[in-house]
């Protein structure tokens, strides 16, 4: 089941007092970068078992870099290093998931679950960072539509989940 933390009002607050660009009006936000690299052993264990044997696919090393206009998130394989740059506004909706027992955070990045799961004030850290980031940049009302349609699809896979097990039907 996933979660939809709220930006909330102190960062809001804490948003409007922060130093603004004098030429923009918008809020500066300094270079932060996170190690969000899945622990040495989970990534030995798990990865393999998720995503298959080809560990030219699986990075070993993942840091973010959250820029005052862009994320960076840089990925590091047994084959090479990628390289993905992505403007706040086209991140779409953040936020923080569950699978399982493990916590981790998802956006236009794709799922990213730092250590061995077991994050969650990191991943928190990052879900409020990157939310403050969009906002400052304008893209508000879109991430907001984006997370209201997110919590309506989440509300009609809960009612199909409990249709399919009425009727005793498999999942896929």
């Amino acid at each position: 089941q996933h979660t939809h933390p709220q930006v909330s009002f102190i960062s809001i607050i804490n948003l409007r007092t922060m130093p603004k660009d004098k030429a923009s009006g918008k809020p500066q936000f300094e270079k932060k970068d996170y190690d969000v690299s899945p622990n040495v052993l989970c990534w030995l264990c798990w990865c393999p078992i998720t995503y298959g044997f080809s560990l030219c696919t699986i990075p070993y090393k993942s840091i973010l870099e959250l820029g005052p206009e862009e994320v960076v998130k840089t990925d590091t394989t047994c084959c090479g290093k990628s390289t993905a740059n992505m403007p706040y506004g086209e991140l779409g909706h953040v936020g923080k998931s569950n699978c399982c027992c493990c916590v981790g955070f998802s956006s236009a990045f794709g799922p990213v679950t730092p250590g061995c799961g077991c994050e969650e004030a990191l991943v928190m850290e990052i879900v409020e960072d990157m939310k403050k980031r969009q906002q400052g940049r304008g893209d508000q009302g879109q991430i907001q539509r984006q997370e209201a349609m997110m919590e309506e699809i989440e509300t009609i896979n809960t009612k199909l989940d409990a249709i399919m097990d009425h009727l005793k039907m498999e999942r896929s």
